[in-house]
């Protein structure tokens, strides 16, 4: 939903009124699963259309935090499942604990981004939300990830969790 919000900067001496989104709907934010396959070195990722820009672009599972997840690891877990068929592994936090980031400037939700891996197939996966219209790639390889963030082939949220797992994943010296 959308909400008009009036506020006076700490510098400026009038009131502004932005339009803020508001994804969550009251639930607890979201999160972002990038999926990795230590022997094949390669990530699981989606295409998805994108209503914001009109677009099919690369991107990472991702979902709202909502009441039926326990925990926002929980809620990582379920959208993983859903989104590329994958569950189990090991699971890395990839900001501190306790820390949630703002998904922009005009937006409330905070989102939270994961890494896991060699997670396993699962056959029968929780079905996805209607809205959605996703297609699974999988072995996609670090430099491939790197060029679709540089040409634009993947969404601002998605290219930074992306980022993040690189990061962790040359530190766990999966990759070089």
């Amino acid at each position: 939903k959308v909400i008009r919000r009036t506020v006076q900067s700490p510098k400026l001496t009038k009131h502004i009124d932005f339009d803020v989104i508001d994804q969550t709907h009251s639930t607890g934010g979201a999160v972002i699963i990038f999926a990795w396959n230590s022997t094949s070195k390669s990530a699981t990722i989606i295409r998805e259309y994108m209503p914001g820009c009109h677009r099919v672009l690369g991107g990472l599972a991702a979902g709202l935090v909502e009441e039926k997840h326990a925990t926002e690891e929980d809620a990582a877990r379920y959208e993983l499942e859903e989104e590329c068929h994958l569950a189990g592994g090991t699971w890395y936090r990839l900001i501190d604990d306790g820390v949630s980031v703002p998904m922009d400037k005009y937006v409330q939700t905070e989102i939270v981004p994961y890494l896991v891996v060699d997670p396993h197939h699962v056959p029968n996966p929780r079905p996805i939300d209607d809205e959605e219209d996703i297609e699974i790639v999988t072995d996609v390889s670090a430099e491939e990830i790197m060029q679709m963030v540089k040409k634009g082939d993947m969404n601002l949220v998605g290219a930074w969790g992306a980022l993040l797992a690189l990061v962790k994943l040359r530190e766990l010296g999966e990759i070089q």
